[in-house]
C-alpha cells in the first residue's frame, strides 16, 4: 500500500495527462476511452504511462498486454539483481571512475579531495571540460567549462564545490563518424547487460544521439536499435513518439549509419560488467573514440523501455522484455517477487 501511495505521489499528473490526450489523438479514440482504459492497466498490470505509450498499449489486445515489461516488473527486478546496499555505491560517478578506471581513458578530479593549485593544474592545456554532480542523473547537474573563459579561477572553484559538482572531467574525444552525426556533444552506445553464473548475456544495443539543443546526452537524445555489427536496424526516435529519419540540426540522414567499434563496446560492457558481480543488470554508456571505446557512465538503473518501444521494431512488433529476462535468470526467477 505504501508503495502504491508513493507511486502516486510521483506520478507528474500534467505530462501523464498530455500522453493520454496524444494517445487518443494519434489512434482517432476518444479521450476518455483511452484514459479509462490506461487506468484499468495500470490496475491490473501496474503499468505506467509511459509504457503505455511506448508499447502502443491501445492497441494491444489482453494478451499481448500482460506479456509486457512494465515499471512494476523493473522495480522487482532491480531489488533482487541490484540490491540497495550495492546500488549506492554505483551512485557516486567518482567511485564508479576508479572501479572502471582501466576503461576510462579521460583525465579527471574529485574537488572534494582537489585543491585550487592541483585543480590549476589539471586545467592546464585543456580546452574544455564538464563539471558534474557525482550523483547527477539523465544529464541533470552537467556544466560545460570552456577554459580560456576562466576569469576568476578561485570563484569558479568555490562556486563548483557549493553546488556539489565535485567531478570535472576532460572532455571525451569522440570518432569522425559520430562527429559527423553531431558534433556539439558526445554520442554514445548504451550496451545494457545481464549478469548470470559468471556469464554476461547483452539484452541490448542502443545508439543514443544528442538532438543538438544540449552538451548532455538523456535529457534530450534520440535512439534506435543496433545489431551485432553496429548497423543501425531500427528509426530513430525520441521519448515523444517523434520519428527522425535525419538529425534536427546537422541534417545527417540516419539510414545506413554503422557505428565502428561495437564489438569493442559490448566486450568492454562484458568484461566490466564481471568487476561488480553484486550488481548484475546494468546500462553501460560508452563513449566511440578515434581509436576505440570508453566508459562514459555506469547505470544500476539500466532503462528498459527502448527494447519494447515499438517504434524501434519493424511493423510495432511485441518484443517480449520479460519473457528474455526470464529465460536468462531460469529457475532464479522464482526468487523475483514479480
Amino acid at each position: 500500500m505504501s508503495y502504491m501511495i508513493n507511486r502516486i505521489k510521483s506520478i507528474q499528473f500534467k505530462r501523464m495527462n498530455e500522453v493520454l490526450n496524444r494517445e487518443a489523438k494519434l489512434n482517432n479514440k476518444s479521450k476518455l476511452k483511452v484514459k479509462l482504459d490506461f487506468a484499468s492497466c495500470a490496475l491490473k498490470y501496474k503499468m505506467g504511462y509511459v509504457d503505455y505509450m511506448k508499447c502502443n498499449v491501445v492497441n494491444l489486445k489482453d494478451e499481448d498486454r500482460k506479456r509486457l515489461f512494465t515499471g512494476e516488473n523493473y522495480r522487482k527486478l532491480l531489488a533482487y539483481l541490484n540490491p540497495i546496499k550495492y546500488r549506492v555505491t554505483m551512485d557516486d560517478k567518482i567511485v564508479c571512475n576508479k572501479i572502471f578506471h582501466e576503461y576510462i581513458k579521460r583525465d579527471y578530479v574529485d574537488l572534494r579531495v582537489t585543491s585550487i593549485d592541483e585543480f590549476k593544474k589539471f586545467l592546464k592545456g585543456k580546452k574544455n571540460v564538464f563539471a558534474k554532480l557525482v550523483d547527477g542523473f539523465g544529464g541533470d547537474g552537467v556544466k560545460k567549462i570552456k577554459v580560456e573563459e576562466i576569469k576568476d579561477l578561485e570563484e569558479l572553484y568555490k562556486t563548483l564545490i557549493k553546488k556539489r559538482q565535485y567531478l570535472v572531467e576532460d572532455e571525451i574525444r569522440q570518432h569522425k563518424v559520430m562527429n559527423e552525426i553531431n558534433k556539439f556533444a558526445v554520442n554514445n552506445i548504451r550496451v545494457v547487460t545481464l549478469l548470470k553464473d559468471n556469464k554476461v548475456h547483452v539484452i541490448e544495443r542502443v545508439l543514443r544521439i544528442n538532438d543538438g539543443l544540449t552538451d548532455t546526452i538523456s535529457s534530450h537524445d534520440i535512439q534506435g536499435r543496433l545489431d551485432e555489427d553496429g548497423n543501425l536496424i531500427s528509426r530513430m526516435v525520441d521519448d515523444d513518439l517523434n520519428v527522425f529519419p535525419t538529425h534536427p540540426v546537422t541534417d545527417f540522414k540516419f539510414e545506413g549509419v554503422k557505428v565502428p567499434y561495437i564489438k569493442e563496446a559490448v566486450e568492454l560492457a562484458t568484461k566490466a560488467a564481471k568487476l561488480i558481480p553484486n550488481i548484475r543488470y546494468i546500462g553501460w554508456d560508452i563513449a566511440i573514440n578515434p581509436d576505440g571505446v570508453e566508459i562514459i557512465e555506469v547505470n544500476p538503473y539500466p532503462c528498459y523501455t527502448n527494447y519494447q518501444y515499438y517504434l524501434m521494431h519493424d511493423d510495432g512488433a511485441i518484443m517480449n522484455y520479460l519473457d528474455q529476462v526470464k529465460e536468462i535468470l531460469g529457475e532464479e526467477t522464482k526468487h523475483v517477487e514479480w
